[in-house]
């Protein structure tokens, strides 16, 4: 039972509503469920919705499916849909996963429902959606952890006659015009996106921006195996400055069963490699003289992460194969040349904007996020009593997005409802 007023015991029949039916809102549903609190879930298209309609074809997920640990649902269990625990689950692997759990957990979901805007009134919240309004005292917001795609407005000093997409629209190389394709950005899906065009046959610059690769594996062993055994998934936002937590994320590759991501390898199967993008006229693109500098970071993340892994199996006393990250002499100065400017059209015909998301939480009618646009949170709890998130990066861990740590959240976030909002039928009746 929810109550309106702890003090006075007035009780509602009003249930929890959760916003989106991705992992995140499964996840808050599940232990809810557990803990008998009553709830439903809103969800604007169907479930797995982002996995449907914002992720390509081959895309893969990029930890192991022993990292994925959702309750009773996780690898390992009869529900998983691999047994292997070093595999990666593809695109469709993925969405009917979800699907699965979202059926296992068996909550009232209510899809294509948009949520146009949440406001409070008094000590309740009043959810506007495409359909009907709903009040309630509690809101999971579990939209998505990305937000909003991001696109630098001087895209917009492009000619008409290119084509654009985000990252987050882009399916296949069939979706776009013919001729040239220029990939702006190589963090995980810019890189993956331009690997994936390479294979189709494009010809695909990519405009790289300063972002790290990741190994696939290293002494015998996944990258994310190292990075859960040292402790990197659990590190919380009291341990990682702000700036460090939304650096580009390193490239890597779930596709083909995990393989590394290094652009030099790519240059050498056709991939062209400029600086990263500084402004656009026209069917003009000018680069910055930063293509040899963002190449070296690269190099320089694998080689860094290396070393503390080596530090991590002296410091544990571990055997493992040899092995060891060396300079890619492939990365030189005098070789390294970008571009200053480029013609698209018409030998370029298209331009995916691998730029990342922002956040965009305008429809939730309350001071909420902080000058960065960040929701103001403590792992989910908002100062609004009552309105919780789930499933944003960096919620609470480096692991808060992921299917490796979602979970955890979710838990938490079920127990502080149950103890500021909920009273027990049995601890009621004993008193």
């Amino acid at each position: 039972m929810i109550l309106n007023d702890l003090a006075s015991k007035q009780k509602t029949n009003l249930p929890v509503i959760i916003i989106g039916a991705g992992i995140a809102g499964l996840c808050a549903s599940y232990y809810l469920t557990k803990k008998n609190i009553s709830h439903i879930i809103l969800e604007r298209g169907e479930v797995a919705n982002t996995w449907i309609n914002e992720r390509w074809d081959n895309f893969s997920l990029v930890n192991p499916n022993w990292a994925i640990k959702i309750p009773e649902f996780g690898f390992g269990t009869k529900f998983f849909p691999s047994k292997n625990p070093d595999g990666f689950l593809n695109k469709s692997q993925t969405i009917e996963y979800l699907k699965s759990f979202g059926g296992f957990v068996g909550s009232k979901i209510y899809t294509n429902e948009n949520v146009d805007a949440v406001t409070k009134e008094k000590e309740s919240y009043k959810i506007v959606t495409s359909k009907r309004v709903i009040r309630s005292d509690i809101v999971i917001v579990a939209s998505g952890a990305f937000g909003n795609s991001y696109i630098p407005k001087i895209n917009s000093d492009l000619s008409n006659n290119i084509f654009q997409i985000h990252s987050a629209e882009y399916k296949n190389h069939k979706q776009l015009s013919e001729g040239g394709v220029l990939v702006v950005g190589s963090g995980q899906s810019g890189a993956q996106i331009a690997e994936d065009l390479i294979e189709s046959g494009k010809e695909v610059w990519l405009a790289v921006s300063k972002c790290g690769r990741r190994l696939r594996k290293y002494k015998g062993k996944d990258s994310s195996w190292w990075n859960y055994k040292m402790g990197l998934f659990d590190k919380t936002v009291d341990e990682v400055p702000f700036n460090d937590r939304w650096k580009c994320s390193p490239h890597t590759s779930g596709g083909r069963g995990g393989h590394d991501i290094n652009l030099m390898d790519l240059y050498e199967k056709g991939l062209n490699l400029c600086g990263s993008v500084y402004s656009c006229s026209g069917n003009k693109v000018i680069f910055n003289d930063d293509l040899y500098e963002n190449l070296k970071f690269s190099d320089d993340f694998a080689i860094n992460w290396s070393k503390r892994v080596d530090d991590f199996i002296i410091r544990e006393n571990m055997v493992t194969p040899p092995g060891s990250v060396i300079r890619d002499k492939r990365i030189n100065k005098g070789n390294i040349n970008s571009v200053p400017e480029m013609t698209l059209s018409p030998s370029i015909s298209s331009v995916i904007w691998a730029t990342g998301f922002r956040y965009n939480f305008d429809w939730i009618k309350l001071e909420l996020t902080d000058k960065n646009g960040h929701p103001i949170q403590r792992r989910g709890v908002t100062r609004h009593n009552g309105l919780y998130f789930m499933g944003l990066q960096w919620m609470h861990t480096s692991k808060s997005a992921q299917f490796i740590g979602v979970g955890e959240d979710a838990e938490f976030i079920a127990n502080d409802i149950r103890s500021k909002y909920i009273i027990d039928k049995r601890q009621d009746l004993e008193s």
